[in-house]
């Protein structure tokens, strides 16, 4: 239903964006079609032994993505839907997926001084996967996730800006299973985020932030409710022209609704960097260290490690090439589970995937990709998998 909510609405927006187009004198809809033909080798991500067997199929991906970029005098709106379907030739008992993409961006200035952004991700999967820059180990079940955020920026004045901002998570498994509903949750933050330029290329910033983290619809005993407090302090440096990076570090304090479980104090930091050697490449990698939501129902949340590197590189104006990698590394605390029979475990996630698109005319690409994906887990009863998949395809721009 939240789902058939969330498309409904965002209809009506785009069907509200066709008068201020032609207003605006300009059609800045795209609408592209994908069909690709691929090969998953192991389908229900299964470990090979005998409980959990590898299954290979091959598939058939088609997928629309609708693109609405709309630019007036202050406001801009940014839409992009990407349904599609796949279908597997030798998934048992179903062997059909269908997937939803939205996300939604919209930024209106007032007046120079004062400007509203608020953005919100979709995303309906029915593959449990490793998915997005969250790196979120989803369970073997349909998923809905959404992310919503809001922020007010005021510029006091030229070189300070205070930034009032909140977000919300929602994490929907659409098994009504008892084991599923743990993992339903949902998540509120809000912060102030002071920034400050020292120096043409230098910015710092303070922020602080309140979160509170609900699994409301968990079985008695195993809530994992938390709230959190966050305090840091950031930089953002352009060292040259061609490299620019933004790092940020502080404490987080949370505090579990379970009584029996004592608070935790970890410290937390981002960091980032992206370069651009020539015009044609773009190089960005990133790390992260923080206490995280766990992807493991019996554990009350995880401190989790990410790193992170990406390549776009055009070779000409036609051909292009994509390179992105992840590695997580979650930490599982004895102290903190909810069966106190488990012990301290580690859980690694692996991730790598390559693109090529070669731009055959004005409207078309052929385009070929790899993606690969494993899991090493010493959390009892966590099957450990590596899948490869390739696809080859085809994409058209309709209009």
């Amino acid at each position: 239903m939240k789902l058939i909510q969330t498309l409904i609405v965002a209809s009506l927006m785009f069907a509200l964006t066709v008068p201020a187009l032609q207003a605006a004198n300009t059609a800045p809809i795209h609408l592209f079609n994908r069909l690709r033909i691929g090969y998953d080798d192991n389908v229900y991500q299964g470990d090979d032994s005998a409980a959990h067997p590898k299954q290979d199929s091959f598939r058939i991906i088609e997928e629309l993505q609708l693109m609405v970029n709309l630019n007036l005098q202050r406001t801009y709106l940014g839409l992009r839907y990407q349904p599609s379907v796949i279908w597997y030739s030798d998934r048992e008992e179903d062997d059909i997926d269908f997937l939803h993409n939205l996300d939604v961006n919209f930024i209106h200035n007032f007046s120079p001084s004062l400007t509203l952004s608020l953005s919100d991700t979709l995303r309906y999967s029915q593959l449990p996967e490793l998915v997005d820059g969250d790196y979120l180990v989803r369970s073997n079940d349909d998923n809905l996730v959404n992310s919503f955020f809001a922020t007010l920026s005021y510029r006091i004045q030229p070189t300070t800006r205070i930034d009032l901002s909140g977000r919300s998570v929602m994490v929907r498994y659409l098994n009504d299973a008892d084991t599923e509903e743990d993992n339903n949750y949902y998540t509120i933050v809000g912060g102030l985020t002071v920034r400050q330029q020292l120096a043409s290329l230098t910015t710092v910033n303070a922020d602080l932030r309140y979160q509170v983290v609900t699994y409301d619809e968990a079985a008695v005993g195993r809530q994992r409710d938390s709230e959190s407090i966050f305090a840091g302090l950031g930089l953002e440096q352009t060292f040259v022209p061609q490299l620019i990076g933004t790092f940020r570090a502080g404490v987080e304090a949370r505090t579990y609704e379970l009584d029996a479980y004592d608070d935790q104090t970890e410290p937390y930091g981002e960091a980032s960097l992206t370069f651009l050697p020539s015009p044609s490449t773009r190089i960005t990698a990133a790390a992260s260290y923080s206490i995280y939501e766990s992807d493991v129902a019996n554990y009350l949340a995880q401190n989790r490690t990410y790193l992170s590197l990406s390549l776009a590189h055009d070779f000409t104006a036609r051909l292009s090439f994509y390179l992105s990698s992840g590695f997580t590394l979650s930490n599982y605390e004895a102290d903190y589970a909810l069966d106190r029979t488990l012990e301290d475990a580690d859980e690694n996630s692996y991730l790598v995937s390559a693109r090529l698109a070669y731009r055959v005319g004005r409207i078309n690409w052929l385009e070929a990709g790899w993606q690969f994906v494993k899991l090493d887990s010493d959390v009892r009863n966590r099957v450990e998998y590596d899948r490869n998949r390739f696809d080859i395809g085809w994409k058209v721009q309709l209009f």
